[in-house]
């Protein structure tokens, strides 16, 4: 137990969910060893779980290739920062979060130094350039991926140093506890355009635009929870233009998602949350054109929300780019609210959806995996 006493790990998490998955496995580690100690890039929630962060990752955090460009200066400083800590601390193990194009890069450099390369929350390499497996297998010592599909994909592919445990989210949405209500009475629609600017300016008009069609004729009560680092102020141009009420929930978006009847999001981790409750979902999303060109060229999935993936199928229908057109999105929506018959099957797709991304004790198994190649050096 002496050997453990000296554990450094060093982990890197450079978007907002990976800030949230980082915090539960730094939690995780610190109960199996109290005396370990985490450096890393993240947000507050890892900084709040413990992790001595030398660089906040909030200003990294990038959607879509245009944003790349325009942060392209931080995050070379940044990649310079964490890649010159790594090399004169030489932790005992690096755990690297998602955020492809930042990690792979830097998970080379950590592999000619000889430290163990974790990657947790796999690149979606199955989605695009199926060639970029190789790389990222050649760069890391282990693979834990969070997608129910992506193990039997990987030994597919020939790797087989990949474990499943599960969806993190899981972890938080079993422990959540509604802490006031969100008031019935009509049927309630959330609205959640996004968690960053670059999203919300493109898709919250097509979901404002959808909301008041919708209202025509139906008794709808709409709720857009205020989204983390986003200021309600950003927000009024747009709701006051809409001339649609709508109600700003200030407390999270959860209680939303379990609250509503139906929900208006952007494809990302809000999918599977909705999964979880079971609440029936339209996935509308929308980046520069330029993003949007490569990305056709490079992504090779029919769909492009998380829970049709999982499915293998459409259960939750897809407006992306110049289809998310508002009359044809509130034509399905009204269906939902009006087919309790339709809603049903949908929730029952979605309970398989939830059965499928559940397990036990996720972190743990997560944090022991990593504790295993700390000892072996």
């Amino acid at each position: 137990m002496k050997a453990e006493k000296n554990i450094t790990i060093f982990m890197v998490a450079g978007e907002v969910s990976g800030d949230m998955y980082g915090a539960l496995l730094a939690r995780a580690l610190y109960r199996i060893n109290p005396h370990l100690i985490i450096y890393g890039i993240g947000g507050e929630k890892m900084q709040e779980a413990g992790v001595r962060l030398i660089l906040n990752s909030l200003s990294i955090s990038v959607v879509g290739f245009t944003e790349l460009f325009s942060k392209i200066g931080k995050i070379i400083a940044t990649f310079k920062a964490v890649k010159k800590f790594i090399i004169q601390n030489k932790p005992s193990a690096v755990v690297l979060i998602d955020y492809p194009g930042f990690n792979l890069r830097l998970a080379r450099i950590i592999k000619r130094e000889k430290i163990p390369v974790i990657y947790y929350v796999s690149p979606q390499v199955w989605a695009w350039r199926k060639k970029r497996a190789g790389t990222l297998i050649s760069r890391v010592d282990r693979l834990v991926v969070i997608l129910p599909f992506e193990k039997d994909w990987y030994h597919k592919e020939g790797y087989h140093n990949v474990d499943y445990f599960g969806h993190p989210l899981v972890e938080i949405l079993k422990n959540h506890k509604d802490k006031e209500e969100i008031k019935k009475g009509k049927s309630i629609v959330g609205i959640l355009p996004g968690s960053r600017y670059s999203e919300i300016k493109r898709i919250l008009p097509v979901m404002l635009k959808t909301a008041k069609l919708i209202r025509t004729g139906n008794k709808v009560h709409f709720v857009l929870p205020l989204a983390p680092g986003i200021k309600e102020s950003s927000l009024s141009r747009y709701l006051k233009k809409s001339n649609v009420k709508i109600e700003i929930y200030k407390k999270g978006s959860l209680p939303v998602i379990k609250s509503a009847d139906l929900i208006l999001v952007a494809s990302g981790t809000a999918t599977l949350e909705a999964s979880y409750f079971q609440t029936p979902m339209i996935v509308i999303y929308k980046i520069s054109f330029f993003s949007y060109l490569l990305a056709r060229i490079l992504v090779r999935t029919p769909w492009i929300g998380l829970v049709n993936l999982i499915a293998g199928e459409n259960i939750a229908p897809e407006f992306i780019q110049w289809k998310a057109k508002p009359r044809k999105i509130a034509k399905i929506a009204m269906d939902y609210l009006k087919d309790k018959k339709k809603v049903e099957e949908v929730k029952k797709k979605l309970l398989s959806v939830k059965e499928k991304i559940e397990g036990e004790n996720t972190s743990i198994k997560v944090a022991r995996v990593i504790l295993d190649f700390c000892k072996e050096r």
